[in-house]
């Protein structure tokens, strides 16, 4: 049945792309489409929609949407220039993630639970299944204090600062999950790759249970054109956690940057399957089935 249902709407949004590939031959071409998923840390998805700003320093027209229950989200006509898209959600992490229009592809922001809300590292991160040696490190106290401080400095934009804390938390604590994560989101966010995919691998040696930093290691190798090692970054992501429908996606994007065609329709499917409401794995489908 599901499947019926997934080669009806192929069927729609193929006629669909092809309406809107006349209907787009006629629009500016400095307005663009920003779009992407908010990713939580903890389980369980969303429980109602998201506020989700785009705010551009030089304008007045900054923009606002809503996601919808699976944290998906879409700014329309979006004119060229730098933006911030700022999340705000109770019980999670501040974030300003900076994009540049056109330019930036489809973005995961992810939420990190906020520390504030329990004690010791066993909480930093919300409710996030951690390995089991997180939790039988002995991580200082000042280490944790640095990581909170640091969670504090991102949250009141200080982001050069909150750097600094999380360099000192893994200097006092060099197996501190929580903050090398953090420390690589951050360096990426400034365009530092490479610090981003160092602390980004220590992180998954650290916590090899978790996606989210071989996710973003994929994203890394995406944006570096390096396809061949995205592929193998998150086809091990989606061994990892079968039931990620963005690990899928991910991943079908790295196959289809490689023509890799049937892989990127598979891997795109299986994401659609995993979340019907997702509409990027839907249009990368007809785009790989087209090709």
């Amino acid at each position: 049945m599901l499947s019926n249902q997934i080669v009806v709407r192929f069927t729609f949004i193929l006629i669909t792309c092809s309406s809107l590939g006349l209907a787009q031959r006629s629009e500016p071409a400095s307005a663009s489409a920003v779009d992407g998923q908010i990713v939580l840390s903890v389980n369980g998805g969303l429980k109602e929609p998201v506020l989700v700003l785009l705010d551009h320093s030089g304008s007045k027209n900054n923009q606002r949407t809503f996601t919808d229950s699976h944290g998906y989200f879409e700014f329309h006509n979006v004119p060229k220039g730098s933006y911030y898209i700022r999340v705000r959600l109770k019980g999670f992490e501040n974030v300003n993630y900076a994009v540049d229009v056109p330019g930036t592809p489809y973005v995961f922001v992810f939420l990190n639970g906020s520390a504030q809300s329990a004690r010791g590292p066993a909480a930093l991160g919300g409710n996030r299944v951690v390995d089991i040696r997180q939790l039988t490190l002995n991580i200082p106290k000042q280490a944790i204090k640095e990581y909170e401080n640091a969670v504090q400095e991102l949250k009141d934009q200080n982001t050069q600062r909150a750097v600094e804390r999380l360099e000192k938390s893994i200097k006092l604590a060099p197996d501190f999950y929580d903050a090398h994560l953090r420390l690589g989101q951050e360096y990426r966010k400034a365009g530092g790759l490479d610090a981003a995919e160092k602390e980004l691998t220590r992180a998954f040696e650290l916590n090899p249970r978790e996606v989210a930093p071989l996710i973003q290691l994929g994203e890394i190798y995406l944006d570096r054109s390096n396809f061949e090692r995205a592929a193998d970054v998150l086809s091990q992501a989606s061994r990892i956690e079968p039931g990620s429908a963005i690990a899928h996606y991910a991943l079908g994007r790295a196959r289809y940057k490689l023509s890799e065609y049937a892989g990127a329709e598979q891997a795109f499917t299986r994401a659609a399957l995993l979340d019907k409401d997702f509409e990027g794995a839907e249009l990368m489908l007809v785009q790989a089935y087209v090709r």
